[in-house]
């Protein structure tokens, strides 16, 4: 994030954008500060309190630490509406190599290893920033649908609650059951997720299928493959999602059609 606001052209960038709302940049960053709600911090919170040195804490390391997840998650807001990525430190690893470190037997997938594009893509049912890109990521993958290899992977914001993790375990079914229409299951599931980690069912619509699904939220194999992922995830140095590789290239936040069509662009070989 920092080198990405290091960029001259992003900031130029950013000023505009800002002006064009009517804010300097410093106040269109003030201004979103109240859009970032506790939720969105606890998601984070539970896995990087472990930076806290202490079991007991002093409330001013508490505060620190929870304003800091705060104004990533406001950055995140703001290149998101700016249509900028968030520039990783290039990482310079073998796609072969890389493929082998991933368990692509359960995983949704489309497409083969040698396509033009390899994308992997890690994310959940219940992120605000994974919804507002899939849409733009299904019309991508039918537009190139015969060239990329996409894989999409489970990476839980609450891994521990077994309430959290019921619509990726419910995409596993969908997966298993109905391959050729998941991408269909998948807007279904970012639009009830919500709902769903409350008890309530998924609509049923015309066929039975998403009832059966819905029916093996706690279905143990199933769930052991979302929290398979997980692990996964953690050990390639997965923190935060949506998180991408293309091509070797990592890609971490929200995407539109323009951004996705510039990583394509930047990625081809």
């Amino acid at each position: 994030m920092k080198e990405t606001l290091a960029n001259e052209d992003h900031l130029r960038v950013l000023n505009e954008k800002a002006s064009s709302l009517g804010f300097s940049l410093q106040k269109w960053k003030d201004s979103e500060k109240q859009f970032v709600t506790d939720r969105e911090i606890n998601v984070y919170w539970n896995s990087e309190k472990k930076q806290l040195r202490t079991n007991f804490p002093d409330t001013d390391s508490i505060d620190r630490l929870r304003e800091s997840i705060r104004m990533r998650l406001v950055w995140s807001r703001i290149f998101q509406k700016a249509n900028i990525q968030i520039k990783q430190k290039p990482i310079h690893q073998n796609q072969t190599q890389f493929l082998t470190k991933l368990d692509l037997k359960s995983s949704p997938q489309f497409g083969n290893a040698q396509s033009r594009w390899v994308i992997i893509e890690w994310s959940d049912y219940l992120c605000g920033f994974c919804k507002d890109t899939f849409p733009h990521t299904k019309k991508i993958l039918k537009q190139y649908q015969n060239q990329v290899f996409y894989v999409h992977k489970d990476y839980p914001l609450d891994g521990d609650s077994i309430e959290s993790l019921a619509p990726l375990v419910v995409s596993r079914c969908l997966w298993e059951k109905d391959p050729i229409h998941f991408t269909d299951h998948m807007l279904v599931l970012y639009k009830h997720a919500k709902s769903m980690i409350h008890g309530e069912p998924l609509p049923v619509f015309s066929s039975d299928l998403l009832a059966e699904c819905d029916s093996k939220r706690e279905v143990g194999k199933y769930l052991n493959l979302v929290k398979k992922d997980w692990e996964e995830a953690k050990k390639l140095g997965v923190t935060s999602i949506p998180t991408f590789w293309v091509n070797g290239k990592w890609i971490v936040g929200a995407l539109n059609e323009e951004t996705w069509k510039k990583v394509l662009k930047d990625t081809d070989r």
